[in-house]
């Protein structure tokens, strides 16, 4: 059914799929891939989400939790490949590290992410540090801690650091930590749970989203962190120009001549530096700035020619407009009190009354009305699993090494490889090319 203004006749559509339909990411990128003419599909261990409502979504299959059946979900995921003739997997959070992780060919020549060793270089906090110094680029000094002696003795030093575990999300046991500081009772770090210390850096706060291929940016968008619900999790988004933020990931996607996959790098900017924090390498809020466009669909299913690329071979970046902005309308309504002051209360009343919520949409709408029950199931769910609701949001799809398809015979990397030898596994584990199309 044709049902978003303006949706284009493709000539060469795609049957895309999903790897979640509950976050907002997840039904914006579905609608926007739908506008450009694709059939979407999505998976999720929840039996109610907002993405099985939508109208942008042909279908919906419930799979087993991957935090707890990995190879439950791996194997779910294969049978809705083949019954659906699955042209591109997008994952959309976590659920990626199994589906890298599984090297099975049904998966990995359809899924768009990095090869498993350099997808968990890069979202393992210490070795994307490492390589970050190795490839000339700036990041905050940082030490690996394996134990609760490692940070105490790093507190007798001057200076402070927001410890936190290597494999971290979010805001979720991140200490700010000072000299002479005690470590905390509840930081867990372990020989099989390591975290790092970076220095402590305030400034701007700046997130980015782009996909890469060939070592291009073929998208990109940034936004500075202005609202928030938990001082991580941001609820409203305007796109911005940084042009030292460009080149940064300009320069970083070059050292990745054989990924292509979806990049979200944290940034934090003082009066003199500019430092990237962390790596996601998966879909982030970014995507909202995108909203109402194919621009970033367009993007995240067209690839270059199959190496070796001819030498008249371009390409260009696609951008939101500058000013762009969207809300979720929900997180903009949780105003703490904290934060209440007559400019600041007006700031966030413009932002609140002026930006297009992500969720709705009025050629969509049945999304949006089921909030109410779906909010109803998932406290129903934080009931029975003993978990805050943005803990239980994301609880059965998050991604630890015990939690790791390899569990047995899995080890945290100690020292990044070298940039030849990155290029060397991309190469052998990607294999060739998922489908591919210009529309």
């Amino acid at each position: 059914m044709t049902w978003l203004p303006h949706r284009r006749k493709n000539p060469h559509p795609l049957n895309i799929l999903l790897t979640n339909g509950r976050f907002p990411v997840s039904i914006d990128l579905a609608r926007q891939l739908h506008r450009l003419g694709h059939t979407i599909f999505v998976v999720d261990p929840m039996h109610y989400h907002v993405c099985r409502f939508s109208r942008a979504v042909k279908g919906s299959t419930w799979v087993p939790t991957p935090h707890t059946d990995a190879t439950g979900f791996i194997t779910a995921v294969k049978n809705v490949v083949r019954q659906n003739e699955i042209d591109l997997i997008i994952p959309m959070h976590e659920e990626i590290f199994y589906l890298a992780e599984s090297k099975d060919p049904v998966i990995i020549e359809k899924l768009l992410a990095p090869p498993w060793e350099t997808l968990l270089r890069l979202h393992n906090k210490w070795t994307f540090s490492e390589f970050l110094g190795e490839i000339g680029l700036a990041a905050p000094r940082a030490r690996l801690c394996r134990s609760k002696e490692d940070i105490a003795a790093l507190l007798q030093e001057p200076g402070e650091w927001a410890v936190k575990p290597v494999f971290g999300r979010a805001a979720s046991n991140v200490y700010h930590l000072s000299q002479h500081d005690s470590v905390p009772s509840k930081c867990d770090v372990s020989e099989e749970n390591h975290y790092i210390a970076q220095e402590w850096i305030t400034g701007q706060r700046y997130c980015s989203y782009m996909v890469i291929r060939s070592g291009r940016v073929q998208a990109f968008s940034l936004y500075p962190v202005c609202e928030t619900i938990d001082g991580s999790s941001c609820v409203y988004f305007r796109s911005i120009a940084h042009p030292k933020i460009e080149e940064y990931v300009t320069k970083l996607a070059a050292t990745l001549p054989d990924v292509g996959a979806q990049l979200a790098f944290d940034f934090i900017q003082t009066d003199d530096r500019l430092v990237a924090i962390e790596c996601n390498p998966r879909a982030t809020s970014g995507i909202h700035l995108f909203s109402g466009t194919t621009l970033l669909a367009q993007a995240l299913v067209s690839g270059p020619p199959v190496p070796p690329l001819p030498t008249n071979y371009s390409t260009f970046t696609v951008v939101p407009p500058q000013g762009t902005s969207r809300q979720l309308a929900p997180g903009m309504m949780m105003w703490k009190k904290s934060e209440r002051g007559p400019k600041a209360y007006l700031r966030h009343m413009k932002r609140l009354c002026g930006s297009k919520d992500v969720v709705f949409s009025k050629h969509d709408l049945m999304p949006s009305l089921m909030q109410p029950f779906l909010l109803t199931s998932y406290y129903e769910i934080c009931r029975e699993r003993k978990l805050s609701l943005p803990d239980m949001f994301q609880w059965d799809l998050v991604w630890e090494p015990k939690t790791s398809l390899g569990v047995n015979s899995f080890r945290l990397p100690m020292v990044l490889p070298r940039r030849s030898t990155l290029r060397k596994t991309a190469a052998i584990e990607k294999g060739k090319e998922g489908p591919r199309v210009i529309p």
